[in-house]
């Protein structure tokens, strides 16, 4: 926990709202603000170039700044740093395009307390780190794609033109074998030439210094020995052989190598074969590029993917929370009442017990109600790393309605569940399955609020789809989608919602497309909307249908 007070700088021509910020800061709980206050922009500007700030607060309507403007210039002078906009109750649709401009929050003026502004400066830090962290982890992938293709593009290009010398006479062959040896040894890309056994005849420096072995301790030997699993390489180096062989083209895979000291890289190799003249594979040339860090990368943006789709989870169990609190009151409170009459009519041997019976199955049941409604939502905030398990669907979509049933009863909403069954399973992480399916739930609930339809149906449906997919269908009866927002609906920041960030549907549609499925959206006519997505199913082997 940080130890010394967050310095913010609250840039605000009205005393009144300074005042109530200042107090709101002062209220907040787990973390110290300082807060140093400014009513021109004039003076905010050479303070933000001059003075350590972790923060800003900022109104947009000030003597000599207004609107966008103004949070352009403030972006100008501290890139740097998070803003959060405060905004009146009349200028709220200009604080959300000041945040899709930049802005990390806005808060409304006199809304707050000092636990939401605390929270919002908090979140609005924690979100400016996390995006300055994306943009420079993507700037230096790009730049380091950009160096490797260059250099490969380069070495390519040398080899080319190198074989065509060899076709010359006898010098200018002897020459270019030469001029061939000192290209591989300055190549970035990592060459290997293997015999037609697939032994090691040859190798150039970027090997040497990959694999830290020696030409002298690696010439001979099996390509498949530098490998963390040889006797698998061996089948898959084999295969390669006949292929190329047979049709003499490049084959391209990936494969992880092992140095002498233990480490292991992942190279994307191109092999091409070199036929004699009675076309027998007689060599096997392996050009190899080390993409370790760039399967890193991918991997921090899939980690990216999974704290994104925890923020979204934790957002939507605070829209649920007000609902869930009064629903859990009721069983809570039957627990009182009935344990107030278990005492009053309590009598040993009584022949009239069987009311008590009543009364205390009635309190089990209620616990037992309260009980599972609290597990499913602490199992669904709880964050961890993705695990991918065969997944039974069915079972995915009950656990989304039990968690879903109470605001469905608050909002007078029939839900509808139409499984096939059996179903097979499908490979994926479960929490971001069901923060899918919770997500498109949430969104038909609002969509049929907001309508003006007096009937509420929600209808969830599975189906097994050929011998590869399932799809899973969230249908509606709110108001639809028109043509241009099913263009729109998966954009980031997207929302035809007052409070909502416009993220859901395009956090949805990268989790499901990093199980390699589909999501889209489709019209059900003049009345409602069918959210759909499709899933690759597991494997056979590791399959056991659902009932």
């Amino acid at each position: 926990m940080r130890s010394s007070p967050i310095q913010l700088l609250l840039i605000e021509d009205n005393p009144g709202d300074t005042r109530l910020v200042q107090l709101a800061l002062q209220e907040a709980k787990g973390t110290q603000f300082e807060a140093t206050s400014v009513e021109r922009l004039s003076h905010a500007l050479p303070m933000l170039r001059n003075q350590p700030f972790d923060a800003i607060l900022l109104d947009l309507s000030l003597p000599d700044g207004h609107g966008l403007d103004t949070l352009n210039r403030v972006k100008e002078a501290a890139p740097q740093l998070p803003i959060v906009v405060l905004s009146g109750l009349a200028d709220e649709e200009l604080a959300i395009e000041a945040v899709k401009r930049g802005a990390q929050d806005y808060l409304v003026k006199g809304q707050g307390d000092g636990q939401l502004v605390g929270r919002a400066l908090r979140y609005a830090m924690e979100r400016k780190q996390t995006e300055t962290a994306l943009r420079q982890a993507q700037d230096e992938l790009e730049q380091r794609v950009a160096e490797r293709t260059a250099h490969l593009k380069e070495a390519n290009r040398q080899l080319q033109q190198e074989i065509l010398q060899r076709k010359h006479t006898e010098e200018l062959f002897r020459k270019e074998r030469d001029f061939t040896s000192a290209i591989l040894d300055t190549a970035d890309a990592l060459v290997v030439v293997l015999d037609c056994q697939g032994r090691i005849v040859r190798l150039n420096r970027a090997f040497q210094k990959i694999s830290r072995y020696s030409p002298k301790e690696a010439k001979g030997r099996y390509f498949w020995e530098f490998t963390p699993s040889p006797d698998q390489t061996k089948k898959g180096v084999a295969k390669k052989f006949k292929q190329l062989q047979a049709r003499n083209i490049p084959k391209k895979y990936e494969d992880y190598l092992q140095a002498k000291t233990g480490e292991r890289y992942l190279i994307a190799w191109s092999s091409t074969a070199l036929l004699d003249s009675s076309g027998a594979l007689e060599y096997v040339i392996c050009t190899g590029i080390d993409i370790t860090e760039q399967r890193q990368a991918e991997d921090l943006a899939k980690q990216r993917l999974l704290e994104l789709a925890h923020i979204s989870r934790l957002s939507t169990l605070g829209e649920m929370a007000a609902e869930i609190a009064h629903e859990l009151n009721q069983p809570l409170g039957a627990i009182t009442t009935y344990s107030d009459i278990c005492l009053r009519t309590l009598e040993p041997h009584s022949p009239e017990s069987q009311p008590l019976r009543d009364i205390l199955e009635e309190i089990a049941m209620q616990a037992e109600r309260a009980g599972k409604i609290i597990r499913h939502l602490r199992n669904f905030v709880r964050k961890k790393e993705q695990q991918r398990v065969p997944v039974e669907i069915n079972e995915l979509v009950r656990e989304a309605v039990n968690i879903m049933q109470v605001e469905a009863r608050w909002q007078n909403i029939a839900i509808e569940l139409a499984l096939q069954t059996p179903l097979p399973s499908v490979t994926a992480d479960n929490l971001l399955l069901q923060q899918v399916l919770l997500n498109l739930v949430r969104n038909a609930f609002d969509a049929m609020i907001t309508a003006q339809y007096t009937e509420r149906k929600l209808k969830i449906q599975t189906l097994w789809v050929g011998e590869t997919a399932i799809e899973v269908l969230v249908q509606d009866t709110g108001p639809g989608l028109s043509d241009n927002l099913k263009q729109k609906i998966f954009e980031p920041f997207f929302t035809t919602k007052q409070e909502g960030m416009g993220m859901g549907l395009s956090i949805c549609q990268s989790i499901i497309e990093a199980h390699s499925g589909q999501l889209w959206a489709t019209s059900n006519g003049h009345r409602g909307t069918t959210f759909q997505f499709r899933l690759p199913i597991t494997p056979a082997k590791d399959n056991h249908n659902a009932t």
